[in-house]
């Protein structure tokens, strides 16, 4: 019984490496050997700079010159996919209800950042109201800077609204797709496969498992970029053991949120692709070797 164990684990071992191989290529081109992207985090909790998933955020980060911009994305009840972070409209709003049950038209009457605040006491947009943004909206305000799109909605339908957003607006090549919805991203796969994507959880903890064994030569990605937290369930999961094994497959490797000075000096010494933060601003003087920069007052400067 032990010798027909073992040889059935051979088996599976020697089957995985046939199937394995290194991730597609995509139409997305990325920077090698620069450093760490800077990519900004779509927070809509007051941490970073200004109310994520706004145009007042995505204008700010693009005249910043960060190197990337996180977005998240939920489906209306219309068809449209629209930037939020959480599905329920009171969190963050001056409405009710959910995102999925409204219609853009809907959802365009709100003041999406009605609760957003710094310090707990002050809503400097109560009175300086900002609107809910399309992802066509999204993709225009940017410009040519990368934009890493989060599909928060369960439903494929999603997936087929947003690949027929990149087909009609060509901006395939200038985007991430990730999702926790494993249906979602396979989905998104089939209908633009020159599309980079961002491995899901099962897909991330697979990677991180197999480099703890240096068996990631055993996979096969379907993804081109993987981000991951800085701990899951008090496990550090950005190693570097994790970055060896994304060099070997030619994924590009993200870490998660990542806010304090000491913090960001790990990961820039550590040397991973990209760094996803609340305060690119803090990043980039970090980078360039000089002090903080100073956020910008938003109620001065809006589009």
């Amino acid at each position: 019984m032990f010798l027909w164990l073992v040889f059935c684990l051979i088996l599976i071992v020697l089957l995985l490496y046939a199937r394995s191989g290194p991730a597609p290529k995509s139409a997305l081109s990325l920077p090698e050997d620069r450093g760490p992207m800077v990519i900004a985090h779509g927070n809509d909790c007051g941490n970073g700079l200004y109310p994520g998933n706004t145009l007042l955020y995505l204008h700010r980060m693009v005249e910043l010159g960060v190197d990337g911009i996180e977005v998240d994305l939920w489906l209306t009840a219309d068809g449209h996919l629209v930037l939020m972070h959480d599905p329920d409209l009171e969190a963050f709003s001056d409405g009710r209800g959910v995102v999925g049950d409204l219609t853009l038209a809907q959802l365009r009457e709100l003041n999406i950042a009605y609760h957003w605040t710094r310090d707990g006491e002050t809503y400097p947009f109560r009175s300086h109201s900002l609107g809910i943004v399309t992802l066509e909206e999204a993709l225009q305000a940017v410009g040519d800077t990368l934009l890493i799109l989060e599909l928060k909605s369960t439903q494929v339908r999603a997936a087929q609204v947003l690949s027929r957003v990149l087909q009609r607006t060509s901006k395939h090549n200038q985007v991430i797709v990730s999702s926790f919805h494993r249906g979602v991203i396979r989905a998104f796969r089939r209908l633009s496969p020159d599309t980079a994507t961002g491995a899901v959880t099962d897909e991330a903890i697979l990677l991180y498992v197999a480099q703890l064994f240096r068996a990631e030569n055993l996979l096969s990605p379907r993804y081109q970029t993987v981000q991951l937290p800085m701990n899951h369930f008090g496990i550090e999961v950005v190693t570097t053991g994790t970055l060896r094994a994304a060099r070997k497959l030619g994924l590009h490797l993200s870490v998660w949120t990542v806010n304090g000075r000491a913090d960001l000096q790990h990961y820039i010494s550590l040397g991973v692709d990209g760094i996803v933060t609340d305060r690119p601003d803090l990043l980039m003087a970090i980078l360039s070797g000089s002090g903080p920069m100073k956020a910008s007052q938003p109620l001065n400067q809006t589009h």
